[in-house]
């Protein structure tokens, strides 16, 4: 049960960590500050918040990195880590993909991001 726990909050922050990444490489292709980004923490939930990117596709790729981070270093970690362990950090890592739907966060950046990149042209 422990490992599960451990598991689920180690998702959650490798989430939010694949947020925080892209957002500096982002700020760095932009010359803006590196670390232009707030980390809000509450007892609900935790989120990186940015000031939006100029460009449609930086909001897209900061939106995508949450829910795909924890998937990739999951997936590594399992097939070169053969470890109990392993086995719940990937499913909860494939569950984590859910914040792509458009009715969550994640999603509904991915929407605007999409949305925004197609009446630009």
């Amino acid at each position: 049960m422990m490992e599960l726990l451990i598991s689920l909050i180690a998702v959650v922050l490798v989430h939010e960590l694949g947020h925080m990444l892209m957002v500096m490489v982002c700020n760095k292709i932009d010359n803006r500050p590196l670390f232009d980004f707030v980390v809000m923490v509450d007892w609900k939930h935790m989120s990186v918040v940015h000031e939006k990117f100029a460009r449609p596709s930086f909001n897209l790729m900061v939106a995508l990195a949450g829910p795909l981070f924890p998937v990739i270093c999951s997936g590594v970690l399992f097939f070169m880590w053969k470890h109990p362990f392993s086995h719940p950090l990937l499913l909860f890592s494939l569950l984590n993909t859910v914040m792509l739907h458009p009715s969550c966060p994640d999603g509904k950046n991915v929407t605007a991001s999409l949305k925004e990149m197609k009446g630009e042209k």
